[in-house]
């Protein structure tokens, strides 16, 4: 069988406003501050923050590029007041947000921010994960999981050139996160499967 690789460095974190810093929310295309997360795909998030009276969010129509490599888009629709909504599908970047729908309650506008949430995934479907290899002197754990919840708990201080050989199963998605920012390691992994294909 062969495998894909993907490299994963540094921490993985959130970031709120990582596409969109706080603006007004509008109809139309808004001008993105990035394109995507340093590595990894993430779920998109948005919150809302109500100036003077409430408006109509209405919805932010999201395009971009999946974990696969394939086109994707997703919909979300504003919360309440600072209220985190995030989404259901993984973007390794981002194309472009537009709002839709959206009508002024007041006289000022809401704002919206827009960025990614902390869950890493290298594969999303079904596949198999091969290993993981330590490029650098291991620094934090890395948490490895699918779906299904906890594969692995890779402790900190692993020696460079280590290799964490599993060759399991994974659904739903191959979550892979350093906790800390001198991290450098390598996933082997077979690529982005749909869930219906059986391994």
């Amino acid at each position: 069988m062969s495998y894909n690789w993907t490299n994963v460095t540094g921490a993985v974190a959130g970031v709120a406003d990582g596409y969109l810093n706080s603006v007004d929310m509008k109809v139309g295309a808004y001008t993105l501050d990035a394109a995507a997360p340093t590595f990894g795909a993430r779920h998109v998030t948005c919150t809302r923050t109500v100036v003077d009276v409430a408006d109509t969010p209405g919805t932010i129509v999201l395009v971009g590029v999946g974990v696969d490599g394939r086109a994707t888009t997703e919909t979300l629709t504003p919360g309440a007041h600072t209220i985190l909504v995030t989404g259901t599908k993984f973007f390794r970047s981002l194309t472009s947000a537009t709002g839709v729908g959206w009508v002024i309650g007041g006289t000022d506008e809401d704002t919206i921010v827009i960025g990614w949430d902390n869950v890493n995934v290298v594969a999303v479907g079904q596949g198999v994960l091969h290993g993981i290899h330590i490029n650098v002197l291991g620094a934090s754990a890395i948490y490895v999981a699918d779906a299904r919840g906890k594969i692995a708990n890779i402790p900190a201080s692993q020696a460079a050139g280590s290799l964490f050989l599993w060759d399991i199963n994974f659904t739903g998605y191959l979550r892979v996160e350093p906790a800390a920012a001198a991290s450098d390691i390598t996933v082997l992994h077979t690529g982005s499967m749909p869930a219906s294909y059986a391994l």
